[in-house]
């Protein structure tokens, strides 16, 4: 059974024979300590108080001046550090760009430009200006004055050719068409006519005789001479225009390639091919070879070794870890978390469960008994020391006070006022004589020195002085108890 009343099902005899000592010892041991929780709980809130306007005071307020003054410093520290990196890298690195660099960057480029037009320009100007010009402007003659000449010559041939034709071939045709082959056709046609037809004979015969006997002779005797010196022209004309091109085109063509473009070709060639193997080779020995010889003897066996070591490395520690795991995982299994856990199962979770409901308890119902003597000491504490304490302050504290203040004002008015007033009137009197005297003594000595010495020629006759009224000493003092109006004082 539970305090409640209630059977607890499910629990262990343990449990059930843990529950009520438990319990007790934590109600016996929680008390002072829950008494003694509220006790310096409600001192705690006041000196919390007390304690966090100090802590504002000594350690807040100071360290916010220090992080004040702090961030101040840091900001000039990062002022300084600021001006500093600028006169110390900015500065040096702006006047490097301005001073060195861009003079060494327009200097490199002048010298690049400079160098390609001497070595590149300059040249291929000239060879154009003063070979492949005169000889662009020879060529161009040449093959002028070869037109010319072959035109010239072409002009004298046809003209020959054409003379030749007319004399040959045109005007012996003309004159066998007018005189004979005309005449013979006009009698054949009228022997034909007169007589109605003609022998086969006579025909052959007339054609031999009027046709193929001129053409033979015609072209035996015109036409082959005439052929023969055709061809005898075109053969010296062509001998002359190829003579003529050979020596005026070929040979000079020939010999400005072989005795000038193939040297200048070959000399440009092996400049190019000479720079392009210096610059290769330059290349090769500051660049590829370094590299090469960098990746080939330092960072190929380093990598090499370095995946040797990590490789082997890993397998070993691998290896290991994979033995200590298993073993360590065996050892803590059986040793260490079998006993363990059993231990938390059936022993520690149960206690504890029992010391945590028994400190809960405990706490709650020493809560009820800390508050119940709280309540007590107040009440003891108001009855004590409260009311007795207020009866004393309404009784005698506040009637004393009200008699002390009328004693003071009575005093005040009565007696201090007066005194007061009275010596005031005596400083008065005083001044007054005091003032009467002064005025009397300057008086007798201004007199003394008249009779003794006359009175003085420039200085002016003093005003005569009516004599001040002499105070009266002796007044009658005011009565003790009675108030002087201000007027009267």
């Amino acid at each position: 059974m539970s305090v409640t009343g209630e059977r607890d099902t499910g629990q262990g005899c343990l449990t059930v024979a843990i529950r009520m000592p438990v319990r007790i010892f934590a109600l016996v041991v929680i008390l002072p300590v829950r008494m003694a929780w509220d006790a310096l709980a409600a001192l705690g809130r006041g000196l919390g108080a007390g304690l966090g306007w100090l802590w504002r005071r000594v350690v807040v307020e100071p360290l916010s001046a220090v992080a004040r003054g702090t961030g101040r410093a840091l900001r000039w520290l990062g002022g300084a550090l600021a001006l500093l990196g600028r006169v110390l890298i900015a500065v040096p690195l702006v006047w490097l760009w301005t001073a060195v660099l861009v003079p060494a960057g327009r200097g490199t480029a002048t010298t690049a430009r400079w160098l390609v037009r001497t070595l590149v320009v300059v040249p291929l100007g000239a060879l154009y200006r003063y070979v492949l010009t005169p000889f662009g402007q020879g060529v161009t003659w040449s093959l002028r004055a070869a037109g010319s000449g072959l035109a010239a010559l072409v002009r004298l041939l046809g003209t020959g050719v054409v003379l030749l034709v007319t004399h040959l071939l045109v005007r012996p045709l003309r004159l066998l068409h007018t005189a004979v082959l005309a005449p013979a056709a006009r009698a054949l046609a009228a022997a034909l006519a007169a007589t109605g037809h003609g022998t086969g004979a006579a025909v052959r015969w007339l054609l031999r005789v009027l046709v193929v006997v001129p053409l033979v002779l015609l072209y035996r005797y015109v036409l082959t001479p005439a052929g023969h010196a055709a061809r005898w022209s075109v053969r010296a004309l062509g001998t002359a225009a190829g003579r003529l091109l050979r020596y005026l085109v070929a040979v000079p063509a020939v010999a400005l390639y072989r005795y000038v473009l193939t040297p200048l070709g070959h000399a440009a060639v092996r400049t190019a091919r000479a720079s392009g193997t210096a610059a290769v080779w330059l290349g090769r020995v500051l660049f590829v070879v370094p590299v090469v010889a960098f990746h080939r003897y330092v960072l190929t066996p380093l990598g090499r070794a370095a995946a040797w070591s990590v490789r082997a490395l890993g397998t070993a520690l691998t290896w290991s870890a994979e033995a200590v795991g298993t073993a360590v995982g065996w050892l803590l299994r059986y040793l260490l978390v079998v006993p363990v856990v059993a231990l938390y199962r059936y022993v520690l979770a149960p206690v504890g469960r029992e010391i945590a409901a028994a400190l809960g308890h405990a706490w709650r119902v020493a809560g009820y008994i800390s508050r119940a003597v709280g309540r007590g000491l107040k009440w003891l504490a108001r009855t004590l020391i409260g009311d007795p304490a207020r009866w004393v302050w309404h009784t005698v504290v506040v009637p004393a006070a009200d008699a002390v203040r009328a004693v003071g004002r009575w005093t005040r008015r009565e007696v201090l006022a007066p005194v007061g007033r009275a010596v005031g009137e005596a400083r008065q009197i005083v001044q007054d004589a005091l003032r009467t005297v002064r005025v009397t003594v300057r008086e007798a000595r201004a007199d003394a020195r008249r009779m003794l010495f006359g009175a003085p020629k420039s200085a002016p006759r003093l005003p005569e002085q009516s004599a001040a009224p002499v105070p009266d000493l002796v007044k009658r003092a005011p009565e003790f108890g009675k108030r002087v109006p201000p007027g009267h004082r």
